[in-house]
């Protein structure tokens, strides 16, 4: 009879120094640094796009156009408001020395992660934790 498939994580769990070298804190800092200044450009692009597609006048199917293109504007500039917050307080929590370390357990994130997305406050496992909870109504 053959043996039933080993269950793997979905991600390995990161076995690499649980402390950040300063290469890769710099190398972190600068996508973080990157990545806000291009949110930045595409925020400030999106509320222009924005203002111009609400002066345009037409008839019943521009209009509804227009709010089609005005509704999914607004949900893309939401979602890179939301990121710039992150990517800010990624980069306040450099400066206080306390970045990489998850923000539920307080053990460190991981390198892989981070590389990944470095303004992650959870460590892969706590966030699982999160979204399962949420998934399941919180336990209630």
């Amino acid at each position: 009879m053959p043996k039933p498939p080993v269950r793997r994580p979905a991600v390995e769990p990161d076995v690499e120094l649980p402390e950040l070298t300063p290469e890769q804190l710099a190398e972190l800092r600068q996508a973080l640094e990157e990545r806000r200044a291009s949110l930045v450009a595409m925020i400030d692009e999106r509320q222009h796009a924005e203002r111009d597609i609400s002066r345009e006048v037409g008839d019943e199917m521009d209009e509804a156009n227009a709010e089609g293109a005005t509704s999914l504007t607004s949900k893309l500039l939401e979602r890179d408001v939301r990121v710039l917050a992150e990517i800010d307080r990624a980069l306040a929590k450099m400066r206080e020395g306390t970045y990489g370390m998850c923000e539920g357990t307080g053990e460190p994130i991981g390198y892989r992660r981070l590389k990944l997305r470095p303004w992650a406050r959870y460590s892969v496992a706590y966030q699982e934790q999160i979204e399962r909870e949420e998934r399941t109504g919180g336990g209630s």
